[in-house]
């Protein structure tokens, strides 16, 4: 008999309207996420549950592009090589190339093209690192680690006044960038404050322990944090440790991938104007000019590092203590698929910006560039 409904039995939840399915759609391909990926997110973000089968007609039906079908090579290669051209330095490899071409075809690519940055980043290039096993946490927001990074201040430019720092706070189960800021100084106290603050209000939450490199710029954030301990009652875990930059390394790590992606890439171009005599720092429009373009470029370059870090699947680590072989944001937005739970414990606004109040400099001071 003809099913006019198209009921086939089974409750399915609510369909999302075609604009919003097309944006879920693509928005979940551009994260290069599996099948049965998408499929949770469907079903616990959209409460709209499918098989596969579904999933592939409404793929089909809104065009979301795969690397199946990859683009002409003529038209994959000016889209790599337009990717590769931003970076100057040549720090990147293939996969941090985030569009829909195979792997292999963005490495030919790039290998007939641009081979001198292939030449340099062979693994005999490479400074040897530490090696060690993480421990496992209990989940996410249970361990946030923080760090500035300071490869762009004064002292590293050479430019006279003008500084750019970033500070970051990152998930230790999930490895998920869960906030980095830039700002004119990240060895201020009360910035810190600021920013772990702004942390809380972002996600409506804060984590359990701040694990820091006990620099003294960590001050109004220990205050901040501890006095939130109002939400934690029962906890009976440190709530601030620090330990040596070398120790600290689930957010130390993540620097060197920024300045791979984009970070030495954009210090070379900051300081092509010192060198080419663009830039004059005894003129203080050049100053002014410099502190109103420059930190938007980075925090827009550092936006989209997250972007790109939370999405990209890691390798596989059998020996591994943490999820392996699977993107952070994947790992941050479903813990209880390995075995983590979600330890963040929720925070009233108004005692964020009760806090706010006590820090000595006000958040505008902190984040204001051209006085």
């Amino acid at each position: 008999m003809p099913n006019p409904s198209g009921s086939n039995g089974h409750q399915n939840g609510t369909r999302p309207s075609d604009d919003r399915l097309w944006e879920v759609l693509h928005e979940l391909a551009r994260r290069n996420l599996s099948l049965a990926l998408r499929l949770d997110y469907l079903e616990k973000k959209e409460g709209y549950k499918i098989g596969k089968t579904k999933l592939k007609e409404l793929n089909h039906q809104f065009n979301v592009p795969t690397v199946r079908k990859p683009p002409p090579l003529p038209v994959a290669t000016t889209i790599v090589s337009e990717t590769v051209a931003q970076d100057i330095a040549g720090q990147n490899g293939p996969s941090t190339i985030q569009q829909i071409i195979r792997n292999g075809q963005v490495w030919a690519i790039i290998h007939d093209n641009y081979p001198h940055g292939a030449e340099a980043r062979f693994p005999g290039k490479q400074v040897p690192r530490p090696r060690g096993l993480l421990k496992l946490g209990e989940g996410i927001f249970q361990e946030v680690h923080c760090d500035g990074h300071e490869k762009m201040n004064a002292k590293a430019l050479r430019m006279g006044p003008v500084s750019i720092d970033i500070y970051g706070m990152q998930c230790h189960s999930s490895g998920k960038i869960l906030h980095e800021f830039v700002v004119p100084n990240a060895r201020c106290s009360s910035t810190i404050g600021h920013i772990y603050l702004d942390f809380v209000s972002k996600y409506g939450k804060t984590c359990e322990q701040l694990t820091v490199d006990g620099g003294s710029e960590t001050g109004e954030m220990y205050a901040c944090h501890i006095a939130l301990w109002f939400y934690m009652p029962n906890l009976t875990k440190c709530g601030f440790v620090a330990l040596p930059s070398t120790k600290n390394i689930v957010i130390e790590g993540s620097w060197g991938h920024w300045l791979k992606f984009r970070g030495t890439t954009i210090r070379s171009a900051i300081e092509l104007g010192r060198e080419q005599g663009y830039f004059q720092s005894n003129n203080e429009l050049h100053v002014n000019l410099f502190n109103w373009i420059w930190p938007k470029i980075v925090q827009a370059a550092v936006d989209e590092f997250i972007d790109y870090w939370n999405n990209h699947k890691t390798r596989t680590q059998h020996k591994a203590n943490l999820p392996t072989g699977v993107a952070p944001n994947v790992i941050f937005d479903f813990p209880q698929n390995y075995g983590l739970v979600n330890c963040g414990v929720q925070v009233d606004l108004a005692s964020i910006v009760a806090l706010q109040e006590t820090i000595p400099k006000t958040r505008d001071e902190c984040y204001r560039w051209v006085c």
